[in-house]
Formats: structure tokens, C-alpha cells, sequence
């Protein structure tokens, strides 16, 4: 493991390099937040509950949500592999002796770690300046939400791992990792809370990963959410994650020999 540790520090430094474009990311949650206040502002208009929402409950999910959104940058996974491999380039990767999956996750680790520094203040200053709410919920359940993010992102790299190496077989699978992207993130809670939605689909996407990627932390950190139920999510991303690295070391053993890249 020391190697993949080692890959994550050297993509930590690397974002040094970048600063200006990391700090410039981790502000557009407080775009994205902005962008709630007036949306929900004009919906709460008149109104002192929405969806089992104040105003000010509606706000704190806001920041949470938009900061681990932020966080989740495993987009670039599956469009770099895609990228990479469409243009023969992949086999600087195949040649050095590390598992990909394990590659990918540590250079991902090492790109948040850094993020998350200019995250965390974003939302304590967004926090104070939209006056969200304190957190009223459980203990337990705060601490659940924080090990979630880490779980649900290193289930994005790995979600994203699987559709890129596709591209072995397909040669471009940009047109369906862009029409994902929209959909994984309406189904993550981060356009609304999902619990707005009809209760049947409610309970289809309580048993999918991505809700639990980002609505569910955000629901146990400003206690929305008991830690009953953030457990069951837990086990339901676990349970996911568990079959998703397999079936993503499957996919990749048997699709990387249709790889023409150069010098394989």
C-alpha cells in the first residue's frame, strides 16, 4: 500500500501547482449555494415548511451537499480513461505493475485531500453568511454522515473506473459518461433533496448507491436523518461498493485485451 500512498502525495502536491483552479472549484459551492438561496427563497415565500424543510433546514442541507458535490470529482475518472485510451495513450498506465482500481483511487485521495482544504472553510463561511441552522440531530449520526463521504467517493471513483475501461471494448464512451453524469447527480440529491420525491421512487433510490453519496451525509449531518437509517444506507453503499470493485476488476481483465493502444 505504500506505493498508492505515495501516488496520493504526489497528486497532493501536484494541486499546489493549480491552486488558483482548486480554490476557484471549491468557491463554485458557494455559487451553487447562492443559487439555492434565491431558488428556495421565492418557494419559501409564504411558506414555513416545505418537504419537511425550513427555510433554514433547506439552507444547511444546501451547503453540505454543495461542499461533498464538490468533493466529487470522479467525473474526471472515466473521462481521462476514456480520453487516454481512444487516443492510444493507455499503455503507460498497463505497463507499470499496480492494480488500476487502486491507482486511480489513490490519485483521487490525493486531489480531495487537497480540495477539502479550501472546502471546509466555504462551508463555515457560507454557513454563517446564509444563517443555516445549528445541527440539532445525533452525535452518532453527524459521525456516520463524515465516514460516509469518504465511502460514497471512493464508490464514485470506482462506478467511474468501470464505465471508462468501456472504452477497451467501445473505443469512446463520452456520449454516455456525459448523460450519467446528469442523472447520477439528480439521483445524489444534489439538484433537490430527494425526499421531495414521490415516495415509490423514494424507496427504488434508497436502495441504489448514489443517493448515499450525497443526500444521505447531508441529511445525518444536519439531522435530518436518524442514525437507524443512515446505517442501513451505509450497508447499502457498502454492499455496492463491495460488488462494483468487482465487477470493475472483471471488466477490467477480460476488456483490456481488446486494447490496441501503442506498444501493447
Amino acid at each position: 500500500m505504500k506505493k498508492y500512498m505515495a501516488f496520493s502525495k504526489i497528486f497532493f502536491k501536484a494541486q499546489i501547482i493549480y491552486r488558483f483552479d482548486v480554490a476557484v472549484t471549491a468557491i463554485e459551492a458557494l455559487g451553487r449555494i447562492l443559487f439555492a438561496w434565491l431558488i428556495w427563497g421565492a418557494v419559501f415565500a409564504g411558506r414555513d415548511v416545505v418537504g419537511g424543510f425550513t427555510f433554514r433546514s433547506m439552507l444547511l442541507y444546501y451547503v453540505v451537499s454543495s461542499c461533498i458535490a464538490t468533493l466529487d470529482i470522479c467525473f474526471g475518472v472515466s473521462s481521462e480513461i476514456n480520453h487516454e485510451v481512444r487516443n492510444g495513450l493507455y499503455t503507460k498506465f498497463m505497463v507499470i505493475p499496480i492494480n488500476q482500481q487502486l491507482y486511480w483511487l489513490s490519485k483521487n485521495l490525493g486531489v480531495v485531500s487537497y480540495l477539502a482544504m479550501f472546502v471546509l472553510p466555504v462551508a463555515l463561511i457560507s454557513g454563517w453568511l446564509f444563517g443555516a441552522g445549528g445541527y440539532a440531530g445525533q452525535p452518532a449520526a453527524a459521525i456516520l454522515g463524515l465516514l460516509m463521504i469518504p465511502l460514497g467517493l471512493a464508490f464514485m471513483v470506482t462506478f467511474h473506473f468501470f464505465i471508462g475501461i468501456h472504452a477497451f471494448k467501445f473505443h469512446d464512451v463520452g456520449f454516455f459518461i456525459y448523460f450519467q453524469s446528469a442523472l447520477v447527480q439528480f439521483t445524489q440529491g444534489g439538484v433537490i433533496p430527494i425526499n421531495l420525491l414521490p415516495d415509490t421512487v423514494l424507496n427504488i433510490l434508497r436502495l441504489l448507491p448514489f443517493p448515499h453519496v450525497i443526500y444521505t451525509p447531508s441529511m445525518l449531518l444536519i439531522g435530518g436523518m436518524d442514525f437507524r437509517e443512515g446505517l442501513f444506507s451505509a450497508g447499502v453503499l457498502i454492499v455496492w461498493l463491495a460488488g462494483m470493485s468487482a465487477a470493475a476488476q472483471f471488466a477490467y481483465k477480460r476488456l483490456r485485451i481488446k486494447y490496441d493502444g501503442v506498444g501493447i
